[in-house]
């Protein structure tokens, strides 16, 4: 498969000239996104039904993902192109271009608001004054604090795709739900081939309309403090206090605080542990077995989104050469000459990954592993790591499985990560300095609160 990033000239010549490795993501404009239209950029509905036509092509290939990268292209080039908009899950609400939760808050008059979340449009000036609804009450914002202040009071958000529960305040809890439904976005562009199958978008592209929504939302909760977030949770996780975050996959709530410490790596790494989990029916306990190392890997690879804003609006980059585990990766390989073999790797389960003495040095070849089997030749292995994934979620992988999807021996897939990585080293000619996870860093969880390694 061709990543958008590869198969579009124009996307490399404007973003990603210069980068030795990595892909670009467009953010398409909506009630939660701030990746409305610059006032430079115009509206070219030429080149947003070619985008379009291209994400047809790719849907009747049976790229999904692609096919979810175009369309957002697509809104990029012309925010109401209707055809873009049906195939993303969007509808039309008054003015604006919404998934089916929102698009009934705006039909009963609410606005979304950057700080409040879903208020009324007529309480906006209110809000926005220092006061806070109460029911039929007002309040002021100190009282409404001092309401919310323990997390079982806490303050709720809730949009599309997640549902936030925070003591900190409303605005911390729109603006994380706001960063959580972009990765949404970016997470179904990279892997909508996971919970979409070729029929179900082909049938949004013949004119049906998606829901664009959960009917149960993403749980995440949001502690005002790190040290209410080992209290509330080192029951259900001994070590929680090594954490920045974490997911549990039996209660399927992800937990975070807020502060200095927080990373937004950690956040994009638990959630897309849940979205993973969650955006299907999946077995208990995945990769106990065997495969453990790409339920991490893919997770660590969303580490390496980094935000831009240029003159065509918002995007993100993954997988660059620079972000992420991968310089840690590319050090273990190349300059420490240390390597676990896919055969033996994919024989781990989580206990016995969890066990190692070199877990830190297997999560940053993980994270590299994850960015060779996405980017590889453009892309030439995403789909066959995609389809591991799935298998893997639902329970039907085996030591073997990733092998027999590309067609390839794990022998001659270990020398092509290798010379993946050489060439990387060449490209982008950077000194090789001692990765992070040769100290002992701050650790973040995997899916089931087990403890991970940061780099």
């Amino acid at each position: 498969m061709a990543a958008i990033a590869s198969s579009s000239s124009a996307f490399q010549e404007q973003h990603l000239s210069g980068l030795a490795l990595g892909e670009l993501l467009w953010v398409a404009p909506d009630v939660y996104s701030t990746a409305a239209l610059s006032g430079g950029q115009s509206i070219n509905q030429t080149q947003a039904e070619q985008f379009f036509q291209q994400a047809r092509d790719a849907c009747e290939q049976g790229d999904i993902s692609a096919a979810l990268q175009w369309a957002t292209r697509a809104l990029c080039a012309d925010p109401d192109h209707a055809g873009a908009r049906r195939v993303l899950g969007y509808q039309r609400a008054s003015d604006q271009w919404a998934g089916g939760y929102a698009a009934r808050r705006l039909q009963r008059g609410k606005v979304w608001h950057p700080r409040f979340g879903w208020i009324r449009a007529s309480d906006v000036a209110r809000y926005e004054a220092g006061e806070r609804r109460w029911g039929k009450r007002w309040l002021s914002a100190a009282e409404d604090a001092r309401r919310h202040a323990k997390i079982k009071d806490g303050w709720l958000v809730r949009t599309d795709h997640f549902q936030i529960v925070t003591n900190h305040s409303r605005q911390a809890a729109a603006q994380l739900a706001m960063r959580l439904e972009t990765l949404y976005q970016l997470w179904r562009q990279l892997f909508g081939g996971f919970y979409l199958t070729k029929a179900e978008l082909l049938g949004r592209f013949d004119g049906k309309q998606a829901s664009g929504y959960r009917r149960k939302p993403f749980q995440v909760v949001y502690y005002r403090t790190r040290d209410q977030y080992n209290a509330a949770l080192r029951r259900q996780q001994p070590r929680i206090g090594m954490t920045l975050g974490i997911y549990f996959d039996a209660t399927r709530t992800s937990h975070f605080f807020a502060g200095p410490e927080q990373d937004a790596g950690t956040i994009y790494h638990e959630v897309v542990h849940q979205l993973f989990q969650e955006s299907t029916r999946s077995a208990k306990n995945v990769g106990a077995l065997a495969n453990a190392w790409a339920v991490e890997a893919v997770a660590c690879y969303f580490e390496s989104l980094v935000e831009h804003t240029g003159q065509n609006g918002r995007y993100f980059t993954i997988g660059t050469a620079g972000a992420g585990r991968l310089p840690a990766a590319r050090h273990r390989r190349l300059v420490d000459h240390y390597y676990v073999p896919l055969a033996e790797l994919s024989t781990l389960g989580t206990t016995d990954l969890q066990r190692r003495k070199d877990i830190a040095r297997l999560y940053s070849q993980s994270a590299g592993l994850a960015t060779f089997f996405m980017q590889y030749q453009e892309g030439v292995y995403r789909r066959p790591f995609t389809e591991l994934l799935r298998q893997l979620y639902a329970g039907r992988d085996n030591p073997a499985m990733l092998e027999a999807l590309i067609g390839v021996r794990y022998a001659k897939l270990d020398r092509q990560y290798q010379a993946f990585l050489e060439q990387l080293a060449a490209e982008i000619a950077a000194p090789q300095v001692a990765p992070i996870d040769a100290v002992q860093s701050p650790q973040s969880p995997t899916n089931s609160g087990i403890m991970s390694p940061v780099q």
